[in-house]
């Protein structure tokens, strides 16, 4: 998956997308491409002077740290050119920013990556402010819900330490009890029906544990709160700061036709670290 990226930047803001990409290892990168957009909607059809120097203080910063680096500037909607690059170039993995959008009120989210998460079958990586330098894969937060969606997830972070592209130190596994649901079978079920229930999650999140430490991750630990999936996953965020949120595309209460889920769009909106969101099918050029 981190074999051929397109980095879509915007010069005009923090760059995130360099500071995150700039922490993994250049030798387990074949390339990336480096892609500016000038939104063609706003009139503009050329880069100033300025901005052409902070895109290409971005390129050379990644070849000085070893990475090829394919520079790239575009005009046209923003969303679409990642999109058809992103086809064009069969890239495994699209990097971008949170952007921003007047309408949200918390951590701004733009258009574009919304866009981009709606129309890419690829692995869509959502970067937030790097914290010092620290590694992005470094710790881990994986949302589990059991779905196809989730179980992708946990095979594409196992893909990327059985190819050994990044080492990752720590992962926590995160599945959430559907508050309703939980309400509904206090009021209705046995207690018994409910631990048994609660075991059988329980008994299959030790498996993906202990699959995950095979492969030599040195700490795997499993969260299991109760209430709303995307809140409790955004809270945990901010509780306890993993460097990336991995979640898959589509949870268990997605409609097959939509490539992102609400719960997945949400964590990928407001949560405070860079996300990761893993579609429901991979193309084989992603797969590693």
């Amino acid at each position: 998956m981190l074999r051929t990226i397109l980095a879509a930047v915007d010069i005009k803001k923090r760059d995130d997308v360099i500071a995150n990409i700039s922490t993994l290892d250049p030798q387990k990168v074949e390339k990336i491409t480096l892609l500016h957009v000038i939104d063609e909607r706003f009139g503009k059809r050329n880069i100033s002077e300025d901005e052409k120097q902070v895109f290409e203080k971005a390129q050379k910063g990644l070849k000085e740290l070893g990475f090829s680096v394919e520079p790239l500037i575009l005009t046209g909607v923003p969303f679409d050119e990642i999109v058809n690059e992103s086809k064009k170039r069969k890239v495994s993995l699209i990097v971008t920013g949170a952007g921003n959008n007047p309408k949200w009120k918390d951590f701004l989210f733009g258009e574009t990556v919304e866009r981009v998460l709606e129309l890419s079958s690829l692995p869509v990586m959502v970067c937030r402010e790097n914290d010092h330098g620290r590694h992005i894969f470094r710790h881990l937060l994986i949302g589990i819900d059991f779905s196809n969606g989730s179980y992708n997830a946990v095979k594409a972070v196992k893909s990327i330490v059985e190819h050994k592209l990044t080492e990752i130190e720590k992962i926590t596994l995160i599945h959430v009890h559907e508050k309703t649901t939980m309400d509904i079978l206090m009021r209705y079920a046995a207690k018994e029906q409910i631990d048994r229930e609660i075991s059988i999650e329980k008994d299959r999140l030790d498996e993906i544990c202990s699959s995950l430490s095979e492969l030599g991750i040195k700490e795997v630990n499993v969260a299991m709160p109760i209430g709303r999936p995307a809140e409790e996953i955004i809270k945990t965020v901010k509780t306890i700061k993993p460097s990336l949120t991995v979640i898959g595309a589509q949870g268990t209460g997605d409609p097959a036709m939509c490539r992102i889920g609400a719960t997945a769009l949400r964590v990928a909106q407001f949560a405070s670290s860079s996300v990761l969101i893993i579609p429901t099918e991979i193309t084989d050029h992603a797969a590693c």
